[in-house]
């Protein structure tokens, strides 16, 4: 036993032992090399700084404009680093096509950490922004059968009627002065307030503070906020003031919403109730209970919220940019409001079921969004899997947009004049918006496509359809067509960077 223990711990035994662990490791290495050099590269990369990675680049313009100008250079799938975290870009339909159906479901996720996405729609009980799974399903098919679907969408035909109503005759007043008409303000107050009635009814008396805090809230969303690039050092967001003024924004919106709550129960309690508003059918699927996930008020708020963070900005900078775009190109106004005269046959009042007959104006709104794509950027998914995308290893955890700005003026798929504002390039095209064009987004794709589709639509088209039908449009007395500024401002929207000024002139008389 004696010799036994020494031999166990002679100088030759703990040689062997350590020569032993010394060829495991080197195995292991050498395993994990031919792993690595097995694995597919990461996405080409612009050259980045220590720290803060290529985040410097994004800062100095329009975030969308940059990361066109980067595909054109490094390729159409990019990974950029911002700070901590990795984006992947991609801005050709072969990348999106491989992102949306090859790997669909590992590329169906929001990143959960987003601090706006946490404070805003109180962390993500909607369904723009909720994770993937379940609860998420739930509330996709609650706003297809329940919220937005085209019956409901057509019972706001009165809301939608009256606010372009408004707008006309604000329009015509302005037009019998000679004074020159801030469109950009007028568009954004009419999806405000298409956007309040739906959701709220019309009598109610916290429009103004509502819409306020909307506003307050959607400039912070495109706020820098440093815990989304370094998630390890959250406790900056704190420091730097984002959370406080988001918490507070929010403290503000609960009040609101509570007491519009509290008054549309009692409304529903003694049967007053209004049976197409949005908080309306959202507080029965809470009350009825018998939903997998149960609805709960803080479900409620999300889903107004991210209506009106989605819904309205985005609507209203679709008609600035087409109003602007058809000024610029008085050729193509004339085309479509000869054919929008010449089909009323000398009616006055205008009604949603005449849309119909408007064929070059649904291609001109086509061409506007193709051009001015109402979020350049689309909302961002996270890679819950690593896989590969054209050769390229995405890694889990990555964060991917879909730069759909840059897939509706690439010249490979729109041509030589893709920056020309063309709506005849749609006709007879079966390039549609409906999430089956890649080069075409304005709506998303796959299973995070726009569930609001139908009803912002409905808003352009009536907006655009009154403002062409009954007024000519010119700029300004003294400004030509050159001097227009075409360029937009950054953000999740893509708004002109200057107000639309414009003069009308009353043809055909408001009935």
């Amino acid at each position: 036993m004696v010799m036994e223990a020494n031999s166990l711990f002679s100088p030759f035994f703990f040689i062997t032992l350590f020569l032993g662990f010394f060829i495991i490791l080197l195995i292991k290495r050498s395993s994990r090399r031919r792993v690595h050099k097995q694995q597919a590269p990461l996405p080409p990369c612009p050259p980045r700084l220590p720290f803060i990675g290529n985040i410097h680049q994004l800062v100095s313009g329009n975030p969308h404009r940059i990361l066109r100008q980067l595909a054109r250079t490094h390729g159409p799938l990019i990974c950029l680093r911002l700070g901590q975290v990795y984006q992947v870009v991609a801005s050709s339909v072969e990348a999106v096509e491989e992102i949306i159906k090859r790997h669909d479901l590992k590329f169906a996720d929001r990143p959960t950490e987003l601090t706006f996405s946490q404070i805003l729609t109180y962390g993500g009980r909607g369904a723009v922004m909720s994770p993937y799974g379940g609860y998420w399903k739930q509330m996709r098919k609650i706003y297809a059968m329940e919220l937005l679907n085209s019956r409901r969408v057509k019972s706001f035909a009165t809301i939608r009627q009256d606010a372009v109503r408004k707008v006309t005759v604000e329009i015509a007043g302005k037009a019998s002065t000679q004074t020159p008409v801030n469109l950009s303000r007028l568009m954004m107050s009419m999806t405000n307030e298409l956007a309040i009635r739906a959701a709220f009814g019309d009598e109610c008396k916290q429009q103004a503070e509502f819409l306020h805090l909307v506003k307050e809230a959607i400039s912070y969303v495109s706020s820098f906020a440093v815990a989304d690039m370094y998630p390890s050092l959250k406790f900056l967001d704190t420091l730097t003031g984002l959370k406080f003024k988001l918490e507070r924004a929010r403290g503000k919106l609960d009040k609101i919403f509570d007491e519009i709550i509290a008054q549309r129960q009692v409304a529903m309690t003694a049967e007053q109730t209004e049976e197409d508003l949005i908080i309306d059918v959202l507080l029965k699927l809470k009350d009825e209970g018998n939903l997998e996930f149960p609805i709960t008020y803080d479900s409620v708020k999300a889903v107004i919220m991210e209506t009106f963070l989605a819904g309205t900005e985005t609507s209203s900078t679709v008609i600035e940019w087409a109003m602007s775009e058809l000024i610029k190109n008085p050729n193509v106004m004339e085309k479509v409001q000869n054919e929008m005269r010449e089909a009323m046959q000398g009616k006055t009042k205008l009604e949603e079921s005449d849309i119909i007959k408007f064929s070059y104006l649904n291609l001109v709104i086509k061409e506007t969004m193709r051009l001015h794509s109402p979020v350049p950027l689309l909302l961002p998914r996270v890679c819950t899997e690593t896989c590969e995308v054209m050769g390229y290893r995405v890694p889990a955890g990555a964060r991917v947009l879909i730069n759909a700005f840059a897939l509706g003026r690439d010249e490979k798929y729109w041509g030589s004049d893709a920056e020309s504002f063309k709506p005849e390039r749609f006709e007879g095209s079966s390039v549609d918006f409906k999430g089956f064009n890649f080069e075409f987004l304005p709506f998303g794709a796959g299973r995070r496509m726009c569930p609001g589709m139908t009803f912002g639509l409905s808003s352009v088209e009536i907006a655009l359809a009154h403002l062409l039908f009954h007024f000519d449009w010119t700029l300004p007395r003294g400004m030509k067509i050159e001097d227009l500024d075409m360029m937009e401002i950054s953000g999740v929207t893509a708004p002109r960077r200057s107000p639309l000024l414009a003069l009308a002139q009353p043809i055909i008389p408001l009935p």
